[in-house]
């Protein structure tokens, strides 16, 4: 059991190395995106827009599902399915959801928080998220616990999100 926990660590810190580095970086590696006219309704459209990234690794591992549910050992529709890789892929779905959910919200509100200059930030945690549903998805695949390192890229912008937002609230009251 230990073992595994050293490899989820061992396979999470270069991820949060990434997710910094993009971060840091996302000013220049972004600086061709347009950045939305200053106001409320069009920082939320542009948040919006960048939301379209984290439907599409969804809807690819619906597709995949779906496309399994035809192979005579998946077909019957039973929750836990014979297949192993179609049992990954219901996984993979079910936690791009409840990523993309957590990620709408807290995209939201850096849209309408964030500095101006500091929007790029949302195309850098739609750029982490998508990648880290990739590697998610093939690490989940080949070695269960390889999968941190997708978890990390998806996960870690929006809780940082989460994190000076809620700062943000209470700095205000």
């Amino acid at each position: 059991m230990f073992k595994k926990q050293l490899v989820g660590i061992a396979v999470a810190i270069p991820a949060f190395l990434v997710v910094l580095t993009v971060y840091r970086l996302a000013p220049q590696i972004f600086a061709r995106v347009t950045l939305p006219p200053d106001d409320v309704a069009d920082r939320l459209a542009y948040a919006v827009r960048w939301l379209f990234w984290p439907g599409l690794t969804l809807l690819i591992g619906v597709i995949a599902a779906g496309r399994r549910g035809f192979i005579a050992d998946a077909i019957d529709g039973t929750r836990t399915p014979a297949s192993y890789s179609l049992e990954i892929n219901l996984r993979y779905n079910l936690n791009t959801l409840e990523q993309t959910a957590l990620a709408a919200i807290a995209w939201s509100g850096l849209a309408i928080a964030l500095p101006h200059d500091r929007l790029v930030l949302i195309p850098a945690a739609a750029f982490l998220f998508v990648a880290g549903r990739a590697t998610f998805w093939i690490g989940y695949l080949l070695y269960p616990m390889a999968r941190a390192f997708g978890m990390v890229l998806t996960v870690l912008p929006t809780l940082a999100a989460f994190g000076w937002l809620a700062w943000r609230m209470a700095a205000s009251q």
